[in-house]
C-alpha cells in the first residue's frame, strides 16, 4: 500500500522583487518553553539575547521612551521591568560593559 505523500502548505511572498512560493511552518504541539509567561519570556531573553543587550534596551526603555497613550506607556514599563529583573543586579555593570 503506496501512502500519498501530503504536500506542504505554502504561501506566496516577495524575495529580492521576486515572487516565491514559502512553506508555512508546521504548528508543532509542544513548545520549547514551558511556565508562566513571565518565565517563559525570561527564558527566551536569556537564549535570545546577551546580558548587555537586555541591559542596553533596558537602559534605552527605562524613562525615554513615552507615547500619549498611558496604556502603552504601562505595558512599555512592564516589559522594561521585565528585562531589568532578568539581569538582577548586574545591570550597572552590563551597561559599562556594553559601553553606555
Amino acid at each position: 500500500m503506496t501512502r500519498k505523500r501530503k504536500r506542504p502548505e505554502t504561501y506566496e511572498a516577495d524575495h529580492k522583487g521576486r515572487k516565491v512560493r514559502v512553506t508555512v511552518p508546521e504548528r508543532h504541539e509542544s513548545v520549547a518553553y514551558s511556565g508562566d509567561v513571565v518565565q517563559v519570556l525570561r527564558d527566551v531573553l536569556k537564549d535570545n539575547l546577551s546580558p548587555q543587550a537586555v541591559a542596553v534596551i533596558a537602559a534605552h526603555l527605562h524613562g525615554v521612551v513615552k507615547t500619549t497613550s498611558d496604556s502603552v506607556n504601562r505595558e512599555v514599563a512592564w516589559f522594561t521591568e521585565q528585562l531589568l529583573e532578568t539581569v538582577g543586579d548586574q545591570y550597572n555593570v552590563l551597561c559599562e560593559e556594553a559601553g553606555l
